[in-house]
Formats: C-alpha cells, structure tokens, sequence
C-alpha cells in the first residue's frame, strides 16, 4: 500500500503566503500612532514646562514688588519729595489703571505688574493687591496676584524686635507709651505736649513713660507741631489725669455697614457722668472736633478727655460716657428720620469672658489708666446696632466691627 508523500518542512503554505508583510505593516502602524502620541506629549511638556517657568518668574516679580512696599522707610512723605525714599503715605494704585512696570525676562513672555491700593482709616492701613499677568505660549491669558495689608507703623519700631530690651516694659511706637496721641509733640525730655482741640488754647502735657496727663497749660496761637519745652514749663506738675478718647463714626445708609459708615457728622456733645468716691470726687473736661452746623463735610468726630481721678492708691474713676445733642429713638428730641440710635463698638476681644473697660463696656469701673478708641457709631433710628465681624483674616476682616446699642437705654 502505498503511503502520501509527507510534504517538506522547507515547503511554504499556502495559507502563509504574505503574513510577514501584514505583520510589518501592522507594526508601522503601531509605531505611527505611537510617534503621533509622543511628539503630542513632546509639545504638552514644553508648553507645561514654559508655564511653570513663567508663573514663576510672576511670583517672583509680585513679591518683589510687595517686599518694595513693605520697606517704606518714614510714614509722611518728605518735604521737599524725594524719589529715592518710599514713604507710607505715598503708597496708592499708580494713574488710573494700575500699572506699575512691563517686564521682558526671557521667558517667553511679557509680565504686566498692576497694583491696587485701597485706603482705611480705624486703623490706619493699606489693602495692597500685586497682579502681574502675562500671554503664554498658546495665547492664553496668565495671571498671579498677592494680597497684603500694611498699617501705618513706623519703621523704626523694627528695630526692636532684634534688640534685646535692656529693661522692662519694652519701648513704645515713638518711644513712648503707647496711648499718647500719635500726633502729640515728643519735646524730648521724656515728656509730649498734645492739643486736644487743633485750634484751641489748650494743651495736655503727657509723662513718656506712664501715659498720664502731668500739666495743663493755656497757650493760643500755637499749634501741637510747633510746641517746645520753654513753651509748657510753667505748666508740669499741676495735673495728674487720664486719657479717654475715641472716634464718632456716622452712618446715614440703610443697612448700616460698621466697617466702613457712610454719613455725615452731626453736632454732638459729651457727658462723662462720674461715680461718687470714698475719697476725692473725680471730674474731666473733654474736647472734639464736632461740627457746628448741619449738614458737616466731615464723615467722624474725634474727641479726647482728661479724667482726673480720686486721690486713692492707685488713683481710679468710674463712670459712663454719653452723647450728647443728638436726636435719641423714642425720645422728646427725636422723632421722625432725625431720630437716632447709638451703638458702641465693643466686644469680648480677649476672649476671657467679659468685657473690661479697654473693650468699651456700657459704664466703666475702676479705671486706673489711659483708654483709647472707645469708639462709637450714631445709625438711624429705624436701625438695629450692626452686629459687625470678629477678626478673621481668612475672609479679609482684620478688624473686630461688632456693635452693641448704648443710647438709647443702653445694655450691659
């Protein structure tokens, strides 16, 4: 029987015929895709790559703009102007659209810095926002901003934060303590003469160490910033009082916003109603620039007293300050849109539970020394006392706006 011939292993199959050249065509294919994929993730890195270098050198150029504004060396802007010395007061937005310098550092691309620079006052201080923006490779536009805030502090008050102090308490802004008015003449015998109204005769001599008012003098026709020693020596020594001044804030807006009151000032008055003591009866005299005449181009009042305390170890008052000549809710000299409610800025600050007499509270017991920015906010009378913000510099409030009702019928 005869058997099929085998076929040789070098013989091809049939079916073979051209799988090697699918198999190459397959493969180019492969290869293509994969080509187009890396020249795609070639040009996404490049781009990824300029944009990390840009945003970079953004940052840079905001911060170094920033730290520019942050060494403002004198607080007035000196007299004549220079340009070579940056003064807080000559911080602002730069014309009218911001604009602070183009710059071209080989990155690709052109930055724009843009400055924005908002004025407050209570306390004094600068809202700064830097943005610099910029085209990026695909025509897209590119921005970085930082937002700061700067307070009207003197610079020289840094040097003390790498000085040791060489005795207890440490030094003051200007050298002094801290509740003299800021605008108070240092005479430079460790004492400052004050004038609690710009234009009036009075003038308040201030002890450097303690705050404490040590001379009342009559001198006219001369303002704070002229005051020398030869001009009070007559006056030291004849007073031993404290210091109790504030702002009067007014709003005529509907809801009244306590951060920032928009009004007009009203003619006002004061009133201290002391408590009687067991030794000398304290008494005071107060001062401010409230205007005479209605309607004021002024938006606030500020006022100073001098209280002078009983002749007790240590020497204190107490008491409660109010307002006076302003048309109260629901009383006979305020009906209609005249009338008025007045709240007082005052809140736990401290956080210890009650409100002590720095915090503004309805009456003040005890006082042993100077109290400043016991400040109040006169709304309509149809208004509730704002309730206002605690300090959050999370959300921009880096001031405590809550308010409490004072006048009329005032709570505790």
């Amino acid at each position: 029987m005869n058997r099929p011939a085998r076929p040789s292993l070098n013989t091809p199959q049939h079916g073979a015929r051209g799988v090697a050249l699918l198999e190459a065509l397959v493969a180019l294919l492969i290869m293509a895709f994969g080509m187009l994929a890396l020249v795609g993730l070639q040009s996404n890195l490049r781009h990824s790559s300029d944009l990390a270098k840009q945003r970079g050198e953004a940052v840079r150029l905001a911060q170094q703009e920033m730290e520019k504004l942050r060494s403002y060396s004198q607080l007035a802007t000196p007299n004549p102007a220079n340009a070579n010395t940056l003064a807080f007061d000559d911080i602002a937005t730069p014309g009218s659209d911001g604009v602070v310098a183009t710059f071209d550092n080989g990155t690709n691309a052109t930055f724009t810095v843009t400055r924005t620079v908002v004025d407050s006052v209570e306390p004094i201080r600068k809202s700064i926002r830097v943005e610099v923006s910029w085209l990026d490779r695909s025509e897209g536009t590119q921005t970085v901003s930082l937002d700061s805030v700067l307070s009207r502090a003197d610079p020289l008050l840094g040097g003390a934060l790498g000085i040791a102090p060489v005795s207890s308490p440490l030094r003051r802004p200007a050298n002094r303590e801290a509740s003299i008015p800021t605008n108070a003449k240092d005479l430079g015998d460790g004492s400052s003469a004050f004038k609690p109204l710009a234009s009036g005769d009075v003038v308040w001599v201030f002890n450097n160490l303690t705050g404490v008012i040590t001379g009342i003098c009559n001198i006219p026709s001369t303002p704070t910033s002229n005051l020398a020693a030869a001009d009070v020596a007559a006056c030291r020594g004849n007073a031993f009082g404290y210091l109790l001044s504030g702002f009067v804030r007014f709003s005529d807006h509907s809801p009244s916003d306590p951060g920032n009151p928009i009004g007009q000032a009203i003619p006002m008055g004061l009133n201290l109603a002391l408590t009687t003591s067991s030794s000398m009866m304290p008494s005071y005299q107060c001062f401010s620039d409230t205007p005479l005449t209605t309607p004021a181009t002024q938006t606030y009042v500020s006022y100073y007293c001098v209280v002078y305390p009983n002749s007790g170890t240590p020497p204190i008052w107490s008491g409660q300050l109010t307002l006076t000549g302003i048309p109260l809710t629901g009383q006979s000299n305020g009906s209609g849109t005249s009338a008025r409610n007045i709240c007082r800025y005052s809140a736990d600050y401290d956080g210890n539970g009650s409100i002590s007499n720095a915090e503004h509270p309805l009456s003040y017991s005890k006082v042993s020394g100077a109290l400043t920015r016991q400040n109040f906010l006169v709304i309509p009378g149809s208004e509730n006392c704002p309730a206002g913000h605690a300090i959050d510099a999370s959300l921009g409030f880096f001031s405590n706006t809550a308010t409490v009702l004072h006048q009329p019928n005032g709570v505790r």
